[in-house]
């Protein structure tokens, strides 16, 4: 079965590269580039995965991050948080309740790993 990834991230280079790599690797991909839409679409496709910069327009990627966390139908989708900010990053996706955080910029094997460990087959 095809496992289905949404990725959230609003610098458009960022998730084009992402979605490219992803796709590549087999992986079915779901794109969106605010929090608010982030929110409707992993309701409506509850994807396998959520890859999500901390930073975006409309609604924050914490946010989101624990709206998904708190809703008993989505709380047990993977959350990976996307960020340049090195700031307490660590206290950021505890806040945030997600599952590991990425700093960018990242090497994409790291990614692929961290996919890799947070999708149970």
């Amino acid at each position: 079965m095809e496992r289905r990834i949404l990725i959230v991230e609003d610098e458009e280079d960022i998730l084009v590269e992402i979605s490219f790599i992803l796709t590549k690797k087999g992986y079915s991909v779901i794109k969106c580039s605010d929090g608010e839409q982030a929110l409707v679409l992993v309701k409506q496709e509850k994807p396998d995965m959520i890859i999500l910069d901390l930073f975006l327009p409309k609604m924050s990627g914490i946010d989101v991050s624990r709206a998904v966390k708190m809703d008993d139908e989505l709380k047990n989708i993977p959350v990976l948080i996307l960020t340049a900010s090195v700031d307490n990053i660590a206290e950021k996706a505890e806040i945030a309740m997600a599952d590991d955080y990425l700093i960018k910029p990242f090497e994409y094997l790291q990614l692929l790993d961290k996919i890799t460990a947070l999708i149970k087959e």
